[in-house]
């Protein structure tokens, strides 16, 4: 191993003037507060639902924090049984600082903002030290008289304003993000200086603070390859020393492994695998599949180089299914593969622009969908930490000290700070625009879904918070053109997908606001039905407006309707029954029904009284007998029940039986009559 270089002779060689460095962290800090000083202005929007506002380990406090520690991500909105989001994912660390937050602030949007603003200028703060450090340590020491252009400074730059990142930072939910990639590039420096400063303690901070970063997020772990590549390419350490320097990583990862499979196991999916929405490859082949891989991959590279449009909604079929000889599926793996045939040609020179591709590799692989399936296409999100990569092969190709051929050549000295500043100045517009779309789910949901137009999620939750919104206004013109715009999008989400769920209960819904259309409802209702035989909620749904309805008459023939899906419900029949009787005056159709509710809930007093009842009507006296002392058994003090059975026997001539319920029914009880 080297004789340790100090750290102090570094700084003495290559930027001896403490006040260029402080300078330039003044510069990083105004401007993230230029690019994101709007989102302090911002509600909760999206994920901080099931982050924040409806979890019940955040909203516990600090009470709450041992339930985080010990449960999946989402056990604090779905409950610890969680079957509603297939994969496991255990993330407690930012769950955590909400619920700390949501202790001495309560439910306060602008202090979360604020701290993700406070934690991204940390980010870039610590990215400028480890980028200006890893340089020096490469021999290309940045110039203090140029330090604009230098790519320390540039790659801090056009990551912090890359739009790309607006969801990150402008979603509260995104400091899963945000803290994983600081933690992790902060154990990345302590490993760095570990040889300058020879001390055991920079090698246990770097465990730890590597293992926050685990606890952030599970995608940190590709930091295990990140960390000793890096220190092979920046540095002239023995294969030994990086073995050795790693060792604390390992041991961290292991620890969280181990964690991470004891609080949530493998966390069965629950059949959510067969899910469009938790599995969006379920509808191709495998040739498809991985055409279709490629085209996302292909997407976040044009992400990158032009952040326009974006959106939060890359669900199905936002990603169509692509075919391998489509030329975007073709094009996305040409690409990859010249990036990695460079790679393998330049690997030896050991070059940050070689080094920025495969850190984008590494830390990218994880969310492909290539190593396992995430359960989504893609997402913005997922390229905050391989953006790092794009952001320095950006500056690495437009700052002078870097490529010595295009420094010898005679550009003009404006033409690439003019470069610079046009970049800049693009992501700050787009950036500080997009932002405005976080400012709650509304917003983000009805302004996405034009982009993502083909998207089945998005349709479905636009059309759901149009319902929200036209309950809260009350002109009566534009409720209504809420609610079809709401019902147009429902109906999009449907055709998209036509098993998702949510979307066919909201149509109901919307339907019913806008002019409860009953056999449109019911039409909805059955389609649930035929995915879901059995589910509870289409029937409780279908009871409470029926309740309201006050057309018997047609109320009768959505009983009929529904009975025709499943004949075996009690509480069809058994208000088929009493639909029966009190509508059409019908006993005797009413009977059969009563008698399969009685049948199927022997122990419910409506379905033994109506029954009596009908037989009554029918003059069925030994059959109304029988029914009224099953429903006495259930309900010995009903009054009316009394009165039933008082006059059943005096019809079957017991008239001793008559009178004694006909004396009940005066005797008081408890000291008050029963009448």
């Amino acid at each position: 191993m080297k004789a340790p270089i100090k750290k102090k002779q570094i700084l003495h060689a290559t930027a001896d003037d403490r006040k260029v460095r402080n300078y330039i962290y003044f510069i990083i800090v105004i401007a993230c507060f230029v690019f994101y000083g709007n989102t302090l202005t911002l509600n909760y929007a999206f994920d901080d639902l099931v982050a924040i506002t409806g979890n019940q380990f955040t909203k516990a406090g600090i009470k709450g924090i041992p339930d985080i520690l010990t449960t999946d991500l989402f056990a604090g909105f779905y409950g610890k049984d969680n079957n509603m989001v297939a994969g496991g994912r255990y993330r407690p660390l930012s769950i955590v600082t909400f619920a700390v937050e949501y202790q001495f602030f309560g439910a306060n949007p602008t202090v979360s903002h604020l701290i993700n603003l406070i934690l991204l200028i940390l980010t870039g703060i610590v990215m400028y030290k480890l980028l200006f450090e890893l340089f020096v340590l490469k021999g290309i020491p940045p110039d203090p008289k140029k330090w604009y252009i230098t790519v320390p400074f540039l790659t801090t730059l056009f990551f912090i304003g890359h739009p790309v990142h607006t969801e990150v930072i402008a979603n509260i939910k995104g400091r899963d993000e945000i803290l994983a990639l600081l933690l992790a590039l902060l154990s990345m420096k302590l490993i760095i200086d570990y040889p300058a400063k020879n001390s055991i303690s920079n090698l246990v901070l770097a465990s730890v603070t590597f293992f926050f970063a685990l606890l952030s997020k599970e995608n940190s772990i590709t930091f295990l390859i990140i960390i000793p590549l890096t220190i092979w390419f920046f540095t002239k350490h023995t294969f030994r020393s990086i073995v050795i320097t790693s060792i604390p990583l390992v041991v961290s990862a292991a620890v969280f492994l181990l964690i991470r499979q004891l609080v949530i196991g493998h966390n069965a999916s629950g059949g959510l695998e067969n899910d469009l929405m938790n599995n969006p490859f379920i509808e191709m082949n495998l040739i498809q599949k991985y055409a279709t891989i490629f085209y996302t991959l292909g997407l976040y590279l044009k992400l990158l180089i032009f952040p326009h449009p974006l959106t939060f909604d890359y669900y199905p079929y936002h990603i169509p299914i692509v075919s391998l000889t489509e030329f975007r599926a073709i094009f996305s793996f040409l690409c990859y593969l010249a990036m990695g045939l460079y790679v393998i040609v330049a690997f030896r020179k050991r070059e940050a622009g070689t080094y920025a591709i495969l850190y984008y590799f590494i830390t990218l692989s994880i969310v492909s969908n290539l190593l396992f399936p995430i359960g989504a296409f893609m997402n913005e999100r997922f390229l905050y930490m391989p953006s790092l990569g794009y952001c320095l092969g950006l500056a690495w190709l437009l700052a002078p000290e870097t490529l010595p051929v295009l420094a010898k050549r005679s550009w003009p000295s404006w033409l690439i700070p003019g470069i610079i500043l046009v970049i800049l100045t693009l992501y700050g517009f787009k950036t500080i625009t997009r932002n405005r779309a976080w400012n709650d789910s509304y917003t983000l949901f009805t302004t996405d879904v034009k982009v993502s137009s083909n998207s089945a999620k998005g349709n479905a939750l636009a059309g759901e918070y149009l319902i929200q919104r036209a309950g809260q206004v009350k002109n009566a013109a534009l409720r209504d053109s809420l609610l079809r715009q709401s019902i147009k999008y429902q109906q999009k989400a449907i055709q998209i997908y036509p098993k998702q769920i949510i979307a066919l209960f909201n149509l109901a819904a919307a339907y019913y606001e806008y002019n409860k259309n009953y056999d449109t409802i019911l039409t909805v209702y059955t389609t649930i039905l035929h995915y879901l035989p059995d589910n509870q909620k289409v029937y409780q749904n279908f009871l409470l407006l029926m309740n309201q309805y006050q057309n018997g008459d047609h109320k009768l023939e959505l009983f009929k309707r529904l009975y025709q899906v499943n004949p075996q419900r009690y509480d069809v029949n058994v208000n088929l029954g009493v639909l029966y009787m009190n509508v059409k005056h019908d006993p005797v159709s009413a009977v059969p029904y009563l008698e399969t509710a009685a049948r199927l809930n022997p122990s419910d007093f409506s379905a033994q009284n109506n029954l009596g009842m009908a037989y009554g009507m029918s003059n069925n006296w030994p059959g109304a007998k029988k029914a009224f002392e099953a429903a006495e058994r259930i309900n010995p003090g009903d009054p009316q029940l009394l009165k039933n059975l008082a006059a059943v026997y005096q019809n079957l001539g017991l008239r001793d039986k008559s009178r004694e319920y006909l004396e009940r029914i005066n005797k008081p009880v408890n000291g008050k009559s029963q009448q």
